[in-house]
């Protein structure tokens, strides 16, 4: 008998029939993650800031105001419950209510407009407002009340009605400018540079402020111009706004917030202006009874600095100021964030003022230049999360990549890394702490093929290339390339990843490279998978060994599918393939940031496969990426979401249905083990499966037993030095299954 058909014999006595599994997950925030100083990250799994916008509500209707945040980009919410404590700052991200609210875009600021103590929602609407009133009893609920605001424009003559303009990039004012008790709006003209007031007539009319009826009381609110430079020329007469909205030099994107500074009982305006990076105070001289004219007699260009201890704001571009108590002590406090799409600061970005007086006469003292953001993992502008034990302890790891931090010091530049959270906890209760924000020295390599660019996008895989028994990594990047960085670490040490080759093997897939190391078509060789921004997946097939592969290019239309939708210009595919029920399936991010799920993969390579388009509902904002693996050792799946925001999201599997089987006939998962062959030491990583009551046994071809070892960790190595050359037999057994491979000691 050979020795193929040997081990064909043992294999047949092993060998149990597959059961089914799959794969479902819940939201989870538990998972502790630390500083690099060893502090607690408060919210960790919240998703990042870039552009964020804060209002208050009430969100579990316990009577106390909790926050709500909007990120322009993605038009993400993200729910914080507030604790309530007086004089202290706490928030606890609570994503389960971000379903009880309708989509929201561009922009939205929360005010009770019916006076019910219930916050509204005023929103975007095709270049104008759209509103919905807040009709929670028991839960929080919304209803919309208007698609599209009107006003009356010629409240002096006969009605015309039209749609209140606020562009989409601005931010307007909604307050009660008249102190009437009913809210009123104050928004730039089309033409961006004079300020409309439109009062709400609700008290006049009818006598309480249940409506929304506006009228066009002022196209020159201020007697002020906003210049294309960001000076404001006072004492305007606004005669080109009132004769034509429409002429002038066009001055788009600026942000509005109300409130009264000294106390004289009109409303002060805080302008921001989307090329500058400082707030503008004007001050309001205005103290007729009506309160509809105005009048802007003096300006601040360094609000809200009052003191040296408290500077006056400096994000570098189109900051927007929001007016909301955050400390419960019943005075409203200052938050200043970014209102801009790209090109912006995207890290320690949201700057808290506290205020130490009264809602009327402020006084600001600076506290912070994250709020809420310094608790989460926040890694810039995109997240790209994999796994991966660094430091050969049996942990799963977690490397991130990102398109870049913002580099104020040099406009529209950005600066690319990997970060590297290190599982600090045990095999069945991960914790993670940063360790390094630039790991490996990316940073420090300019891989770009011209060599004047700094290499952005970095999208990090893993996997043994060179079959010496330790992981690879290969690095997609923006401009569609990829780059292989060699593991020339010792057995057991940490990675010490040594740059081989850019433009690793000459592959290009046009625009943002997304790769995935993955034996695809199951011949014991990693291929690659990579997304695109097109939102296609390209194939390339390992046509060498197991030690110099050849990655031989297969098809750019992979599955014939693709994630970009029908109103995406692109799909920035994302891929991640992995095992359900000893078959392939493959989850995918998507500029929609919804989770693509893709079957019919086995046996299929050059067939069409199957598409769910909205994998379990999982949304965590714009540009998802995700990554899988069990990193608490109770045999189901759990997933990693990184955002356009720069956070990560984790996922859990659920205990209901993505259970790694208790069916005694179970099929495991596939192992891997490696180097083939070897002289000293061999490693075994178990994957997916379950090692509890686990053990490895190693047989000669003439079935006695060489080795025996009790099992407790993902990866272990084992020292076969003595052994003598030749083929051996190892046997993985758990408490459901075994599977037996071929080993070999040269």
């Amino acid at each position: 008998m050979n020795i193929n058909t040997l081990c064909l014999l043992i294999l047949s006595v092993f060998y149990l029939n597959p059961a089914k599994a799959q794969l479902n997950l819940i939201r989870n925030s538990t998972i502790v993650v630390l500083k690099t100083n060893g502090d607690t990250l408060k919210n960790p799994w919240t998703g990042g800031f870039n552009s964020v916008q804060f209002s208050e509500i009430d969100l579990n209707l316990d009577g106390i105001k909790d926050l709500i945040t909007f990120g322009k980009t993605g038009n993400r919410l993200s729910p914080f419950i507030n604790n309530g404590q007086p004089n202290v700052i706490s928030y606890k991200h609570a994503p389960e209510y971000a379903k009880n609210f309708p989509e929201i875009k561009n922009w939205v600021l929360l005010r009770d407009y019916n006076c019910d103590g219930k916050m509204d929602i005023f929103t975007s609407s095709n270049g104008g407002i759209r509103i919905y009133k807040n009709t929670s009893i028991n839960t929080l609920s919304f209803t919309i009340i208007d698609s599209l605001l009107l006003s009356n424009i010629q409240p002096d003559s006969t009605p015309l009605y039209s749609p209140i303009f606020v562009l989409s990039s601005d931010l307007p004012a909604i307050d009660d400018i008249d102190n009437d008790g009913d809210l009123d709006i104050l928004t730039f003209n089309p033409a961006g540079n004079y300020v409309e007031y439109y009062k709400n007539v609700s008290i006049e009319n009818y006598g309480n402020c249940d409506s929304l009826n506006f009228k066009l009381s002022n196209k020159c609110w201020g007697f002020f111009k906003e210049n294309l430079n960001n000076s404001i020329t006072l004492s305007d007469t606004c005669v080109n706004n009132i004769n034509n909205p429409e002429s002038g030099k066009k001055h788009a994107g600026s942000t509005l917030l109300t409130m009264d500074v000294d106390s004289n009982g009109t409303k002060e305006l805080i302008l921001g202006d989307v090329s500058y990076n400082n707030l503008t105070l004007l001050y309001n001289s205005d103290t007729s009874q009506s309160l509809t004219s105005s009048f802007i007699n003096s300006t601040d260009t360094t609000f809200p600095a009052n003191q040296i201890s408290t500077p006056a704001v400096n994000i570098n571009i189109f900051p927007a100021g929001f007016y909301i108590d955050v400390n419960n002590d019943s005075i409203k406090d200052l938050i200043i964030s970014p209102n801009c799409i790209a090109g912006c600061k995207d890290k320690e970005n949201v700057w808290l003022y506290k205020n130490t007086n009264a809602n009327n006469n402020p006084i600001f003292d600076y506290l912070t230049d994250a709020f809420l953001q310094d608790g989460f993992i926040e890694v810039g502008q995109n997240a790209f999360p994999s796994f991966f034990d660094y430091n050969s302890d049996g942990l799963l790891d977690i490397v991130i990549g990102n398109y870049g931090v913002y580099d104020s010091a040099n406009p529209l530049s950005y600066s690319s890394s990997l970060w590297l959270y290190e599982n600090i906890g045990t095999l069945n209760n991960p914790s993670f702490k940063l360790v390094n924000s630039d790991y490996a020295n990316i940073s420090s390599y300019n891989l770009d093929l011209l060599g004047n660019k700094p290499t952005l996008r970095l999208t990090p895989t893993f996997g043994d290339l060179d079959n010496d028994g330790d992981q690879d990594m290969i690095i997609g990047d923006h401009n569609g390339h990829l780059h292989y960085f060699e593991n020339n670490a010792l057995q057991g040490n940490p990675a010490n990843f040594i740059l081989n080759q850019v433009n690793y093997s000459n592959i290009d897939v046009g625009n943002n490279a997304a790769p995935q190391l993955i034996d695809l078509n199951r011949d014991l060789l990693l291929d690659l998978v990579i997304g695109t921004r097109a939102g296609s997946f390209t194939y390339y097939q390992n046509t060498g060994t197991s030690n110099s592969p050849i990655f031989s290019f297969t098809t750019d239309s992979l599955g014939y599918i693709n994630t970009k939708r029908d109103k995406d210009f692109f799909g920035y595919s994302m891929p991640y393939v992995y095992e359900e029920s000893g078959t392939y399936k493959m989850l995918s991010g998507s500029i929609s940031g919804y989770i693509y799920n893709f079957g019919n993969i086995e046996g299929n390579l050059t067939g069409t496969f199957s598409v769910d388009s909205s994998f379990q509902n999982i949304w965590e904002g714009a540009t998802s990426s995700v990554n899988l693996a069990d990193i608490n050792n109770d045999g189901k799946l759990d997933l990693l979401v990184g955002n356009y925001d720069g956070g990560i999201a984790c996922y859990q599997g659920n205990n209901q249905t993505n259970i790694i089987d208790i069916n005694p006939l179970k099929t495991l998962s596939k192992i891997k083990v490696f180097p083939k062959p070897t002289k000293d030491y061999l490693t075994i990583d178990l994957g997916l499966n379950d090692i509890r009551n686990s053990t490895i046994e190693i047989y000669s071809l003439f079935g006695h037993r060489m080795l025996f070892k009790k099992i407790n960790t993902k990866v272990s190595k084992l020292n076969i030095s003595d052994f003598s050359q030749g083929i051996y037999l190892l046997k993985f057994k758990n408490k459901f299954s075994s599977s037996t491979y071929k080993i070999m000691k040269k």
